[in-house]
C-alpha cells in the first residue's frame, strides 16, 4: 500500500481548487467584455440612429461649403458652422455674451470647437437653431455623416 501523506492531498486539492477558480475568473472576464463589447455597439448604433434621424430633419436645408461659408466673415454678414449646420448670426454678434471680438474671431469659420470648449448651456444651444440657413455637404462635414 502506497503511503499517501497529508500534504499530498491537500496540495493535489489545491492545485485544482486554485485551477477551477481561474477558469471561473476567465469565465467571468469574458462574460464582462463581451458585455461592454455589446453595450458599446448598442449604444453606437443608437447615436448612428439619431445622426440618421437629425440628417433627415436638415434635408431641406441648402447646402453651403466652408469656402461660401468663409464669404460672410463681416459684423454685417457673419456666418459660422457649428457641428456640420450653418448660421448666420449677424443678428446675434452685437449681443453676444462674450462680446463681439469672440464672434468675429469665428466669423466664416467652423467655430464647433471653439463652440464647445466655452460649455454653452442647452439654453443657447437651442436658441442658435433659430439662425440656422444650411448644412455642409457631405464630403465637408466630420460630425453628421450617414452610414450609407
Amino acid at each position: 500500500m502506497k503511503n499517501t501523506s497529508i500534504t499530498d492531498i491537500d496540495l493535489s486539492s489545491l492545485k485544482n481548487a486554485l485551477t477551477t477558480a481561474t477558469l471561473s475568473q476567465q469565465m467571468v472576464s469574458l462574460a464582462s467584455s463581451t458585455f461592454r463589447l455589446a453595450a458599446s455597439a448598442i449604444t453606437r448604433l443608437q447615436q448612428q440612429q439619431r445622426c440618421e434621424a437629425e440628417l433627415a430633419s436638415l434635408a431641406h436645408l441648402p447646402e453651403y461649403s466652408l469656402e461660401q461659408v468663409s464669404w460672410h466673415d463681416q459684423q454685417d454678414d457673419c456666418w459660422i458652422v457649428l457641428n456640420d449646420k450653418v448660421y448666420n448670426v449677424t443678428k446675434l454678434i452685437h449681443n453676444h455674451p462674450g462680446g463681439l471680438e469672440v464672434m468675429m474671431e469665428q466669423a466664416g469659420r467652423d467655430a464647433t470647437l471653439a463652440f464647445r470648449s466655452v460649455g454653452h448651456s442647452i439654453d443657447t444651444i437651442e436658441q442658435v437653431d433659430e439662425f440656422l440657413v444650411g448644412i455642409l455637404p457631405v464630403r465637408e462635414r466630420m460630425y453628421l455623416r450617414s452610414a450609407k
